[in-house]
């Protein structure tokens, strides 16, 4: 099969060829799906709803239909965290912009560390 070189382009109802890079741009981006949240925004809104010393001892590690599974390192943990369950959920809502999570799962499990920024050691 013979390839052109030439640019590809798409004609413009008004007759002007337009690159379809722009198009591309615009497909993949649709594919994304509209108010798909981010596993950073998911972290972000976490961190922010729970506070800072509850999130160095859980970490959302999936969600489904609604509902966010969580690891926590200790049992004093779970146990903290889910009496502040309701609590957790309308700060998350607040966070995501009205995406919400019907639910919160807590489980013992393992927390990974976050990796250390450009330029910064680990802390032991």
């Amino acid at each position: 099969m013979y390839m052109s070189s030439l640019p590809c382009v798409s004609p413009d109802p008004g007759g002007e060829e337009k690159p379809l890079s722009g198009l591309v741009k615009k497909i993949i981006k649709g594919l994304g799906g509209k108010g798909r949240l981010t596993e950073e925004e998911i972290c972000r809104a976490w961190q922010e709803a729970v506070g800072s010393d509850a999130a160095r001892h859980s970490r959302p590690v999936s969600f489904k239909r609604g509902c966010i599974f969580v690891n926590v390192d200790r049992s004093s943990w779970l146990y903290e965290l889910t009496v502040r369950k309701k609590e957790i959920l309308a700060g998350l809502e607040a966070g995501l912009k009205g995406n919400r999570f019907k639910e919160i799962r807590f489980r013992i499990g393992e927390i990974t560390a976050e990796r250390p920024k450009a330029g910064e050691t680990k802390k032991e």
